[in-house]
């Protein structure tokens, strides 16, 4: 057996770099990007854990976000809705699980 690449990294190719990954970010999302790197970076001892933790999410998040930036906006745009009460959440998990069980 031999190991297989985790997940298919064929859509926008991003540095992963702070510089690379800020600017990837569709706007909306570079205030948090900020604002969460701000709180690691100002701490009186930096956790290069979680600075490299922080990296690899935001990562993530732009090259989901730059992979996809009509599917992005429409993700954002239905949680607000459902924050916002404009539309119902669906089903939980449990319910969503339950009934799968249910039919096999």
């Amino acid at each position: 057996m031999t190991a297989q690449p985790h997940a298919d990294h064929s859509g926008p190719a991003i540095e992963r770099t702070f510089i690379a990954v800020r600017a990837a970010l569709p706007a909306p999302n570079v205030s948090a990007f900020d604002a969460e790197l701000a709180a690691i970076t100002h701490a009186d001892v930096v956790d290069l854990a979680a600075l490299d933790d922080f990296l690899t999410g935001w990562w993530h998040i732009a090259i989901r976000a730059a992979g996809d930036p009509d599917d992005w906006r429409r993700m954002h745009t239905e949680a607000e809705q459902i924050r916002s009460g404009r539309r119902s959440a669906g089903p939980s998990l449990a319910e969503v699980l339950a009934r799968r069980g249910a039919r096999r």
